[in-house]
């Protein structure tokens, strides 16, 4: 890229054989090219040389001033497109250019260099218009996101609500021939939708509560181990009947790491759950926990389940996600409890992925040992 102080050099250089250019010109038109010849070496023919030479020398000036001022315009033009555009993926410094002149954080960069700076300006519009596209294409998707996430959450509340209206009107319904066993029925169909209902509700409020930036972490220290056991007691009858393993393992033994212990645990029991849905066949549900370099620890929901399709498992932490195509299944999930645990991870600057094949699929979630609390 031309630099500011290689602008100014040419300018003087300019300068210089503007000067001896008018010279000679003037020179010419003064003492050999009229038509009735001066004498230079008369006094009074001096005169009119200087007039001609400073004439000449002024136009000479004036352009070679509108020429300079015009690339130093052009220069910093690209410097300001360039900071705009800002891709990683270009090289940005000015050689021997001052710093100072440089946008603050690409003092180590250097823009490509053209032949012609006209060329490298149209190319760094470019790259700016093509910014402007891209984000213009995201908002269009966050845009159709929130339309499909407002389709989804209608269907899955009408759902459950137009058949517990339906239930409780044959229940209700005057001289209804139903028998009391059939009331019984339908009214614990009506309960059973209901609670549906209020688990989407509970999903739905959490996961909003996410998208927010002003909700804290109550960031406490906190035994993993205990964690782990408060979790598996809650589903240790339905474990019992299912025929299914509950198991733990901690290296070390005892494990105390700093973070949100209930949101922590909201994480454990959505994960814990999806194994329970999903996990059809399973034999053990593993919780485990492992120090690692560097400050962190690894924690695992293993159960040896049904695979994840490789296909699903970059999108199964998506909001209202499913592995199954229909949406109205026996699992009765919702499709948030994922997108939740991504995000309670993700409020604890931690990591969580799937690793899924025939023999078992795991949840593996990467947190700092310690958290920094919020004031």
């Amino acid at each position: 890229m031309v630099k500011k102080s290689t602008i100014l050099a040419q300018t003087v250089l300019s300068l210089i054989l503007a000067t001896l250019t008018s010279f000679g010109l003037a020179w010419a038109l003064a003492f050999d090219l009229l038509k009735d010849k001066m004498n230079w070496s008369a006094r009074e023919s001096w005169p009119f040389f200087y007039i001609v030479w400073l004439l000449l020398l002024m136009i000479w000036l004036i352009h070679l001033w509108r020429r300079s001022r015009e690339r130093l315009l052009l220069l910093n033009l690209t410097k300001q497109l360039y900071s705009l555009a800002n891709h990683p993926d270009l090289d940005y410094k000015s050689a021997g250019d001052d710093e100072s002149d440089l946008p603050e954080n690409q003092e180590k960069r250097q823009l490509p260099t053209y032949s012609n700076q006209a060329r490298q300006l149209t190319a760094l519009v470019d790259r700016v218009v093509a910014e402007f596209n891209l984000a213009h294409e995201e908002q269009l998707a966050v845009e159709k996101s929130k339309d499909e996430m407002m389709t989804n959450i209608s269907h899955d509340l009408r759902t459950p609500l137009t058949a517990i209206i339906g239930y409780l009107g044959l229940v209700v319904a005057p001289n209804s021939p139903l028998s009391e066993e059939d009331q019984a029925k339908y009214l614990k169909t009506a309960y059973h939708k209901s609670n549906q209902m209020k688990t989407l509700v509970e999903d739905l409020f959490e996961f909003a509560k996410l998208q927010t930036t002003q909700v804290s972490l109550n960031i406490t220290d906190f035994s993993l181990g205990d964690l782990f056991d408060q979790v598996l007691a809650n589903y240790a009858m339905e474990a019992e009947n299912r025929h299914l393993r509950f198991a733990t393992n901690l290296d070390p033994r005892v494990i105390v790491m700093a973070g949100d212990s209930d949101k922590l645990a909201r994480v454990l029991i959505n994960l814990v759950e999806n194994a329970l849905k999903y996990g059809q066949g399973a034999s053990f549900i593993k919780l485990t926990g492992q120090v690692k370099e560097n400050g962190l620890v690894e924690i695992r929901v293993i159960n040896d389940g049904p695979a994840i399709p490789a296909s699903s498992a970059n999108h199964i932490f998506e909001r209202f996600y499913r592995v199954e195509e229909s949406r109205n299944n026996k699992t009765g999930g919702t499709g948030l409890g994922l997108a939740i645990v991504k995000g309670i991870i993700d409020q604890h600057n931690g990591q969580v992925k799937v690793e899924s094949d025939e023999t078992a699929t795991a949840f593996v979630m990467t947190l700092p040992l310690k958290q920094v609390k919020e004031e």
